[in-house]
């Protein structure tokens, strides 16, 4: 449908009809009209897509992984999109996808099989091996990011990438060393390579006490009855109510409070948690004694006993294994916590303890790098123009070179001039030109001598050629 034309542009075609030649301006205003109104329609049609969502286009990452064959690897995943679905990941990050999470490149909501690429990055090795830029322009002065927890989240379908629905966005939580709130989330613009902050996101904390604590409760075990185990009989025969209780004993949970004696009329009310009351009535003239006592269920050692846990297990049997698959759960995602938090303490990365699980939410506002970062400065106090030679005192060439200090999980990228803190624990390393890694340890930095100019590193080269993440872990840390 086309636009109507501005009252402005009706003005001057008016105007330039009075002209003398009426005939040829006629006909010169009728082209005028024409494009006017073709014009007016295609501005019309523009504001029209521009209704439509918009995306971000995919380009190549300006990632650089040093060791291509020791790249982050990716995990795979195949989605029903039009569900909601929560992933996790081999390392426990948990990846929550709600329905129509997924636009194509025109905005349409994707409803067919979605394959995602996802993996997650940890401490200084990880950000290396895969590459990533760790510096960030702050106000114009050159800094690096401090990590809380990075992942990369990709989707395709019909291995077309796909692009994040800003209605339905993905969460994933994903562990970290830290409960800060100085940092911000931050993603890798998949053309510049820069990063760009992209808001806060949430944290979350806890023990493993008290996450067992949460299990779904179930009634306890039969027990084999003690010596302050009783049984109740009814010899009078007007208690009916009773009369499942007589192959059973009750045994007192606090002895001392129960006085449980022969008393004409006695009653059980079952408690929550397979506790029972008992209760024994007494009537002495017009006075009434009433004693009560909190029981569980007991039996005889034997054949009572197995017979009673058989008839629990058959009763519960179900409420049993719910629970069992619960604690699995639980104690896997304990596991994998460790897992991690033994990684960040070989870089003794704030002193963790374990004790307790911290997640961070990250939000995926775009497919790609994802950061939870603090920008800080580079270390200051000490700096080396360096020559690297090998143990024997020959000159060698490094690139990629990286300085680590430990306690904290950043990356520091250097070209010429390495410049560090003398009170800090730290690691230098590079590679050679036949692919070997050279690394400079913190007893090396301890024998430095402040001089002007160029000075030698004597560098450790390691011989073999690394086969492993496993490997290289083992060698730097």
């Amino acid at each position: 449908m086309l636009c109507a034309i501005e009252s402005g542009t009706f003005y001057l075609l008016t105007n330039f009809l009075i002209m003398k030649n009426q005939t040829k301006n006629i006909f010169i205003v009728g082209i005028l009209i024409v494009a006017a109104l073709y014009f007016r329609s295609c501005a019309c049609q523009r504001k029209k897509e521009q209704e439509r969502p918009v995306v971000q286009r995919n380009v190549t990452l300006l990632t650089r992984p040093p060791i291509l064959e020791l790249d982050i690897p990716f995990q795979k995943f195949e989605i029903d999109p039009s569900q909601p679905n929560v992933l996790y990941s081999k390392y426990g990050a948990k990846i929550n996808i709600p329905s129509n999470a997924f636009l194509d490149e025109n905005g349409t909501v994707i409803k067919e099989k979605v394959v995602l690429s996802f993996r997650e990055f940890y401490n200084p090795l990880d950000f290396y091996l895969a590459g990533i830029p760790m510096e960030y322009q702050d106000g114009g002065v050159e800094k690096v990011f401090e990590s809380g927890g990075m992942v990369e989240l990709n989707a395709s379908s019909n291995q077309n990438p796909l692009f994040v629905n800003p209605a339905n966005k993905i969460k994933v939580d994903l562990y970290s060393w830290t409960k800060s709130k100085d940092f911000n989330l931050y993603d890798l613009d998949k053309s510049t390579g820069k990063w760009i902050e992209k808001g806060k996101d949430s944290i979350i904390s806890g023990n493993a006490t008290s996450d067992f604590n949460a299990l779904p409760p179930i009634p306890p075990l039969p027990k084999i009855a003690t010596p302050f185990a009783f049984k109740i009989q009814d010899e009078t025969n007007q208690y009916p109510e009773l009369k499942e209780y007589e192959n059973v004993l009750f045994d007192p949970v606090d002895p001392s409070k129960c006085k449980m004696s022969d008393a004409p009329e006695m009653s059980v009310k079952p408690l929550s948690n397979g506790l029972f009351e008992v209760s024994a009535s007494l009537k002495l003239s017009k006075i009434n004694i009433e004693n009560k006592c909190q029981c569980y269920l007991a039996f005889e050692k034997g054949k009572n006993y197995k017979t009673a846990l058989k008839t629990y297990q058959k009763k519960y049997s179900r409420l049993l294994k719910e629970r069992e698959q619960t604690r699995k759960k639980i104690k896997k995602q304990w596991d994998d916590y460790y897992a991690v938090v033994n990684q960040y303490r070989k870089y003794d990365v704030k002193r963790l303890t374990g004790e307790e699980k911290i997640i961070r939410s990250l939000t995926i506002n775009n497919f790609g790098f994802v950061n939870c970062d603090l920008p800080i400065d580079y270390p200051k106090g000490g700096k080396v123009d360096p020559i690297y030679v090998d143990e024997y005192g020959n000159p060698i060439t490094l690139s990629n070179v990286v300085l680590v200090e430990k306690n904290t999980n950043a990356l520091f990228r250097y070209t010429t001039t390495i410049r560090y803190n003398p009170q800090a624990d730290n690691l230098l390393w590079g590679i050679t030109n036949d692919k070997k890694i050279a690394y400079f340890k913190n007893e090396d930095f301890k024998k430095l001598i402040a001089v002007k100019g160029k000075q030698k590193l004597q560098m450790h080269v390691y011989k073999s050629k690394w086969n492993s993440y496993e490997a290289i872990m083992k060698l730097l840390f």
